[in-house]
């Protein structure tokens, strides 16, 4: 770091003149109940001379909200361009097409980092533009723990792109190849990696299309001897479409997708390799979600095995109001059969549209919005409503014919009977092998109903003042059907519920809600109430109220009573001494409770202050996804300056 510091000041000596810079500083602070404190400290500098840029970022974090502690310099990239020419040399991010060979970001939240350490070369002329790009990237995913990552996959890669503009035409093609060193459980395999890809964009007066098209070869290296070959590991391809049609003040969205990189019934683990890598960020084919509670139940997208279609509609109505209205529709590309307890046969789905059978794990979304101003435009308000319903897993699913054999016998010696092979000790003369039909079927789905409300007034005094309000039903259940539960695998077969009468079909429904007594809840129902007053460019003061009734797991313990959830609740034992702060009252164990405060010190510096509980969940940010854990009882404290 020294040698840097040296450096940058010798630089500006030398050539204050022609040089120019900025900086910027993110300094954050954190503890808790939960027995974890961090300390996050970054930061950037560019320099500006003549046709040379350089970006240094520092980071010191010991350790960080998420990830690994680190003081070194964390990225670096100098950049130099004249002419037609770009030349990049260290920490790179590029995204060719829409992702579906290449895109590159460094998500601080969700620590998602797929950047490129290397080398980039750029040319354009006229409607021309070529790029080449070569480098090592190690790209981390997380295990168990949630602040942690676990899993490395190492790549050393390189890519080539070019593409052409002519009127209202454009059209790319995309090349990536990949060695990967990819970590498992237990072990490495080392893979390598083939993308080629095409993609093109027409511009209309009232309409835009683009399609993208990516194939994908993966082999698996059987052992590291020089000369050794390589097997054919998985083949795949990509589609995606996107067509927008404007009517006026209207316009239209329609999305497309089809990502078969790989097949499954179930998740994708850390063994799974060969399949999607770490550079194709693609479409999701979701809404972003930009409130708390909807963001909670997006659905966990399959990058390797899903297709899909969206569609959009935003327009103007009567009174200055603003409709938002969004459908979409997921699955896999397959149904999936469960031979046995742990043999599962696929069966593709026909023609181009998603799946509704539950062994596709489909899902439904919608959203509408209402929206506008009034008062000059000092009041807003927003309303909305979105529901969804997501089949999450197979756990059996099975659905065929079995023979019916009324009489009593045991295994032990084979013949062939009507073309069915069976065991039994009887005489085959006079038993009854009708067939019945045998279906053992077994799902979890989780559906949900959200209501954001958002209401803000700005007054002419600089003052303002804003009230967010989510209402949501969740309901979570395993779902089983049939004539059958498990599979017995002495018998080879699966087990009846009424052995006597085949015809005797269930439906059970099991919710996975239970409350603070562990006792079983149907419906989980959240709420969260957000208020907050803010002085234009000075400050800003958020209390935030988030409640459910029923917990998703494990039920979390709040070790302490703060004084913040005392004043919310009302509890005036708490101020009057008769109440053990080391001992929470139940009413407060399923409400999180936070407040910040955001000062504006000058025009380039701020700080936050934000002391409370929140409860943490699931966050989505640039299509990836992760379990944020909890904070309990805290306090958070950030500073951030440009110079």
């Amino acid at each position: 770091m020294k040698k840097v510091v040296l450096f940058i000041v010798s630089v500006t000596v030398l050539f204050s003149n022609d040089l120019d810079y900025n900086a910027s500083i993110v300094a954050s602070y954190g503890d808790n109940y939960d027995f974890y404190s961090y300390s996050e400290n970054r930061l950037d500098l560019n320099i500006f001379y003549n046709d040379i840029q350089a970006w240094v970022q520092y980071e010191y974090s010991n350790p960080p909200e998420v990830g690994f502690p680190i003081n070194d310099i964390r990225k670096f990239r100098i950049e130099y361009e004249k002419d037609n020419f770009t030349l990049k040399l260290g920490d790179i991010y590029e995204i060719w097409g829409r992702g579906l060979a290449f895109n590159q970001i460094d998500d601080q939240t969700t620590n998602y980092d797929n950047g490129t350490r290397g080398l980039y070369f750029g040319y354009t002329n006229g409607g021309l533009s070529i790029s080449h790009l070569n480098g090592n990237s190690d790209i981390w995913y997380f295990g168990n723990d949630l602040r942690v990552p676990y899993f490395k996959n190492s790549h050393s890669m390189y890519g080539n792109q070019a593409q052409y503009d002519w009127d209202i035409f454009s059209i790319g093609l995309t090349q990536l190849h990949s060695n990967e060193t990819h970590q498992k459980y237990f072990g490495e395999a080392y893979v390598n990696h083939e993308l080629n890809g095409i993609y093109g964009s027409m511009m209309l007066a009232n309409a835009d299309l683009f399609l993208e098209y990516v194939d994908k070869k993966s082999t698996e290296k059987e052992n590291l001897f020089p000369g050794s070959p390589f097997d054919t590991l998985k083949n795949g391809y990509g589609v995606y479409g996107n067509l927008n049609i404007y009517l006026g003040n209207w316009g239209l969205t329609t999305e497309y997708k089809r990502y078969v990189f790989d097949r499954g019934h179930g998740d994708f683990t850390a063994d799974e390799y060969g399949n999607r890598i770490g550079f194709q960020m693609m479409p999701t084919l979701g809404r972003e979600q930009n409130t708390t509670l909807l963001g909670r139940v997006v659905h966990p997208y399959n990058y390797n095995d899903e297709r899909g279609v969206q569609l959009s509609l935003t327009g103007p109505l009567p009174f200055g109001l603003t409709l938002l209205t969004q459908y979409a529709h997921l699955s896999r590309n397959d149904t999936w059969q469960s031979i046995t307890t742990f043999d599962w046969e696929n069966k593709h789905i026909d023609g181009f549209l998603p799946g509704s059978n539950e062994s596709s794990l489909p899902f439904w979304e919608n959203y509408q919005e209402i929206s506008g101003f009034a008062l000059d435009d000092n009041f807003y308000f927003r309303f909305g409503r979105g529901n969804n319903k997501d089949v999450m897993k197979t756990i059996r699913f099975f659905d065929g014919q079995e023979l019916s054999i009324k009489e009593n016998w045991v295994y032990t010696d084979s013949v062939e009977w009507q073309d069915e092979w069976f065991y039994t000790d009887s005489s085959l003369i006079g038993i009854d092998t009708t067939k019945y039909k045998l279906e053992s079927k077994m799902w979890q789905e989780v559906s949900s109903i959200t209501y954001p409300f958002e209401l803000s007034y700005a007054l002419n005094n600089g003052y303002s003042f804003k009230i967010g309000f989510e209402y949501q039903e969740r309901k979570k259940k395993n779902v089983s059907t049939g004539n059958a539960t498990t599979y017995n695998a002495s018998d080879s077969s699966w087990t009846l519920v009424n052995p006597t009468n085949p015809d005797s079909f269930f439906v059970i429904y099991e919710t996975q809600y239970t409350d603070w007594n562990s006792e079983k809840i149907k419906t989980q129902f959240n709420r969260m109430i957000t208020f907050s007053l803010s002085k234009a460019s000075k400050w800003s003061v958020t209390i935030n109220h988030d409640q459910s009734n029923a917990f998703d797991g494990p039920k979390t313990v709040d070790p302490y009573y703060n004084p913040l959830e005392a004043l919310i609740f009302g509890d005036l034992k708490y101020f009057t001494g008769k109440r053990d702060r080391s001992a929470p009252p139940r009413f407060g164990q399923q409400r999180w409770v936070s407040a910040e405060l955001a000062l504006n010190l000058t025009a380039s510096q701020r700080l936050s202050i934000m002391y409370g509980s929140i409860q943490g969940g699931l966050y989505c940010s640039n299509g990836i996804c992760r379990q944020i854990a909890p904070f309990n009882d805290g306090i958070k404290l950030t500073y951030s300056a440009i110079f």
